[in-house]
């Protein structure tokens, strides 16, 4: 009998509560409902400024329209962080309002790690290879490829992008040549070819592949057939061919 009263008054204390609760959240959409928005606040979640709190804001102001004014139960917050990661810049957007009558939004920005050049077009690639457009102000520290890049803008070449990434990447993890490699470029032949800052050498590495091997042939230039022949003696050296390094004199 006892055990029967007791859950009687379980349940009737969790009805009670569910009720207050209930109350409350009903209490609080009413309380939001009546609340207007009064203000934009902007976070840029990174260091790069392909966008600003400026361009946010004319961003919402141009594509999704009134907001300030309008009450924040009547923002579509879904649609807003849809259109913001439209733009090929933004990575993530997150959107959403506080009692006080702010409208709030974060920004995560694509993080480029390449730059590339090719004529008077150029474009920029994240680590996942993604390409996405200049910025018309501002140029972000990332390692410049230039020449007849192959077409990777819609998708193309994917075995091609993510290779030069491993290539500048190689480059960069690397003691003996991150100080040294001073430009990457791609010649009209589609062969990659690297300049060091200490010599007139060019080195022609062909596809983005098989890098670690191409770099110890590299150094077995450096190491053996440069102290023979001495500096300037050949201006091209090709690393292309599995276990060769083919040296010329003329360009």
């Amino acid at each position: 009998m006892k055990t029967y009263v007791k859950r009687i008054a379980f349940c009737a204390a969790l009805l009670l509560l569910l009720a207050v609760l209930g109350f409350i959240s009903s209490r609080a959409r009413a309380e939001r409902s009546a609340v207007l928005c009064n203000a934009l606040d902007v976070q840029i979640l990174d260091e790069y400024e392909f966008v600003t709190e400026e361009d946010v804001r004319g961003f919402l102001d141009r594509k999704y329209g009134a907001y300030i004014g309008v009450r924040l139960d009547s923002l579509d917050l879904d649609r807003m962080e849809k259109m913001l990661e439209e733009k090929s810049v933004v990575m993530q957007s997150e959107v959403w309002t506080t009692p006080d009558g702010v409208l709030h939004v974060s920004i995560v920005q694509r993080a480029p790690v390449l730059r590339f050049k090719r004529g008077d077009q150029g474009f920029y690639m994240d680590r996942t290879g993604f390409v996405f457009p200049l910025h018309k102000d501002y140029t972000a520290d990332v390692p410049l490829i230039e020449g007849a890049i192959p077409r990777i803008e819609d998708g193309s070449n994917p075995d091609w992008a993510l290779g030069i990434i491993g290539l500048t990447e190689y480059i960069k993890c690397s003691k003996q040549w991150k100080d040294r490699i001073s430009s990457v470029s791609v010649n009209p032949a589609g062969d990659i070819e690297l300049r060091t800052a200490d010599g007139k050498e060019r080195f022609i590495f062909g596809k983005p592949d098989d890098i670690e091997s191409k770099f110890g042939r590299m150094g077995k230039y450096y190491s053996h057939i440069l102290p023979a022949k001495g500096e300037g003696y050949y201006k091209s050296v090709n690393l292309k061919y599995n276990k060769q390094i083919i040296c010329r004199k003329d360009i």
